[in-house]
């Protein structure tokens, strides 16, 4: 009977040591914020776990201001967050570079550019038809994200100047279906990311400056933020480990990819 008690006391003491040994070996990381942020973070950790699968990354949306909340209250290893901090919180932030906030139209929108007080007016509602500023007889659909989006957060400090946005702008939760919106609407005004220009929308210049990285770049572009990744005091290995690769060579082709403008 002795000899069966100390065969079991050995195996429950192996099973413990496997189980302290499986948590001790585990690594992971939470990554919360910005979704203009999160497919450039989603294609970076895809790329880094390339060489280090036993590494748990999840990556999650929710907006700026849910960076600063997860982190602030250590539910998030990484915040993601696209506007200008005044860091009351004491985060130390990476930045990835700068990109660019595209003012975009349906194609078969004649209008080409518009001065930061027209679009100011249209946001505002004070203008509220294309043929006011040179276009057709249609009146305008204004398309914005939701509160706490850095974008939107970027563009009323930047173009808005505090004024606020007109009560009857349709309010969307991302990019992608702002993009899409404005695909289907000729009448419609929306901002989305750099990253998501392509044929199926058209960005206006804004006083005659256009989105490009060059623009972005040289700085002579109204329309830019910072895309930061905050942390807090103390990060596990694992998460310095993510953001010095991030900070390497390794990383610079997706940041291109992304149209992460860096250097600026």
């Amino acid at each position: 009977m002795k000899k069966k008690y100390i065969i079991f006391s050995l195996i429950l003491a192996l099973g413990l040591m496997v189980l302290i040994q499986g948590n001790a070996n585990s690594e992971e990381i939470n990554i919360i914020g910005s979704s203009s942020i999160q497919p450039v973070c989603e294609d970076l950790v895809e790329e880094y776990k390339k060489n280090r699968s036993e590494t748990d990354i999840t990556v999650q949306g929710g907006g700026s201001n849910m960076a600063i909340k997860c982190v602030d209250a250590d539910i998030a290893d990484i915040g993601m967050c696209s506007k200008e901090l005044d860091n009351e919180y004491g985060f130390t932030e990476y930045e990835l570079g700068r990109e660019g906030i595209v003012v975009a139209v349906n194609p078969s929108n004649n209008i080409s550019d518009l001065s930061a007080e027209e679009l100011k007016c249209i946001f505002n509602g004070n203008i509220t038809n294309w043929n006011q500023v040179g276009g057709e007889n249609k009146s305008i659909n204004v398309f914005v994200r939701e509160e706490g989006s850095g974008t939107l957060d970027a563009f009323k400090t930047i173009v808005m100047n505090q004024t606020p946005i007109l009560n009857d702008a349709i309010v969307f939760n991302s990019q992608g279906s702002i993009k899409q919106a404005i695909e289907q609407d000729t009448s419609s005004i929306g901002i989305v990311s750099l990253s998501y220009l392509d044929d199926d929308i058209k960005a206006l210049g804004i006083d005659g400056i256009y989105p490009t990285e060059e623009s972005i770049a040289n700085g002579s572009y109204l329309l830019q933020r910072p895309f930061l990744l905050l942390i807090k005091d103390d990060p596990s290995n694992e998460t310095l480990d993510f953001i010095n690769w991030i900070n390497s060579s390794d990383a610079e082709d997706i940041l291109d990819e992304n149209k992460i403008i860096r250097g600026v």
